[in-house]
C-alpha cells in the first residue's frame, strides 16, 4: 500500500491527457471526442485507459448512453479545469513581461457592471492595444475572490474586496444599495431601511455579499429582512421582481438597464445608507504586469466617465 501511495504522489500525467480527458467528458462521447480532437478513436481509448491505470480507478462509466462521470471522474475534471486556466495564467504571466503591453490578460466581474464595462473596455483594447487578447470570467466577488488566489483571473473588478497582504486593491466608486420593484411600484422617492426590509423581498442566499452587508445593516437596527423568496442568479432575481413578485435591494448600477428601459423602479434607501464599495483587485506580485496596469487603468476611465455623464450613481 505505501508503495502505491508514493505512486499516485508522483502522478504526473501530460497535459495531453487532461487535454483528452475534459474533451470526452465534454462530449460524453468517444467518438465525438475524436473527431473534435483530430485524433483517432483507438488512440483517444488508449489515453483514457492509460488515465485510469494510472490512478487506479474509473473516471468513466460506458453506458448505452455513451461516456458518463464518475464522482472520482467529476473531481478529476474540476481540477483539470483549474490546472488549465493557470496555465493560461501561467502564459499571460511570461507574456506580459514584454515592453509592449500584450499577452492574455483574464478579467473576472459580476454580471453588473460587467454589462457596462465590457463592451467598451473590449473596443478600446482592440484599438489601442491590439496585442492585449481579453478574456472574461462572470462571478460574483466570492467567487471571483478565489478565483484571483488561485491565479485563474489576472484582474478582478469587484465589491468589498478583500483586505489580505497578497492581494493590491484600488477604489473605483462607492455604491450605495437602492430598493428595486417592477415599475409603477415604488410610491416614495426614498425609503429606509427598516421600510425596505419590512417588503416581500426576493434575494440571494449567504454567503453572497451582498446579503451579507444588507444582513449586517439591518440587524443593526434590529430589522428582520422579509424574504420571501431566494434567488441566487441577478438575473432571475430581476426577472422575478419585474414581474410582480416581491421587491429586491442592489445597487443602482445593478439595474441600471432596466431602470433606463423602464421595466424596474430603483429608491435610495436610507436611514442608514448601505455603502458598498467596489474596487479593481489583483494579486500583489502580478500589480506590475503591464497588461494588467494598461487594462486596469482602461476600466477605470470607463467607470469615471459613466459616473461623470450622471449613468451610474
Amino acid at each position: 500500500m505505501a508503495e502505491t501511495g508514493s505512486m499516485l504522489r508522483d502522478w504526473q500525467p501530460e497535459l495531453r491527457t487532461l487535454r483528452y480527458f475534459l474533451c470526452v467528458a465534454e462530449e460524453k462521447n468517444m467518438t465525438r471526442a475524436s473527431e473534435r480532437l483530430r485524433v483517432a478513436q483507438p488512440a483517444l481509448s488508449r489515453q483514457i485507459a492509460r488515465l485510469e491505470s494510472e490512478l487506479g480507478l474509473k473516471v468513466f462509466n460506458r453506458t448505452a448512453r455513451g461516456m458518463e462521470l464518475t464522482d472520482a471522474g467529476e473531481i478529476l475534471q474540476r481540477r483539470a479545469y483549474a490546472v488549465m486556466a493557470q496555465i493560461a495564467q501561467a502564459h499571460h504571466d511570461v507574456t506580459a513581461h514584454a515592453e509592449r503591453p500584450q499577452g492574455v490578460v483574464v478579467v473576472g466581474m459580476p454580471p453588473t457592471p460587467g454589462e457596462f464595462i465590457l463592451p467598451p473596455l473590449l473596443s478600446r483594447v482592440k484599438a489601442e492595444y491590439p496585442e492585449i487578447e481579453l478574456r472574461f470570467v462572470e462571478g460574483f466577488s466570492n467567487a471571483l475572490e478565489h478565483k484571483l488566489s488561485q491565479g485563474e483571473i489576472g484582474l478582478a473588478v469587484m465589491h468589498d474586496a478583500p483586505l489580505r497582504g497578497d492581494i493590491a486593491t484600488s477604489e473605483l466608486l462607492v455604491e450605495h444599495l437602492y430598493l428595486i420593484g417592477p415599475r409603477g411600484a415604488l410610491g416614495q422617492d426614498s425609503y429606509t431601511l427598516a421600510q425596505a426590509a419590512a417588503m416581500p423581498l426576493i434575494m440571494p442566499s449567504r454567503p453572497n455579499f451582498l446579503r451579507i452587508l444588507v444582513d449586517k445593516h439591518a440587524d443593526a437596527i434590529g430589522a428582520g429582512l422579509n424574504i420571501v423568496q431566494r434567488a441566487d442568479g441577478v438575473w432571475h432575481l430581476k426577472s422575478l421582481v419585474r414581474h410582480g413578485h416581491g421587491f429586491s435591494i442592489l445597487t443602482y448600477g445593478g439595474v441600471l438597464s432596466e431602470v433606463q428601459n423602464g421595466t424596474l423602479d430603483a429608491r435610495p434607501i436610507t436611514k442608514p445608507r448601505m455603502a458598498w464599495t467596489l474596487c479593481t483587485a489583483t494579486k500583489a506580485d502580478q500589480q506590475g504586469k503591464k497588461a494588467i496596469q494598461v487594462v486596469e487603468t482602461l476600466v477605470r476611465d470607463i467607470v469615471g466617465g459613466l459616473v461623470e455623464a450622471g449613468i451610474w450613481r
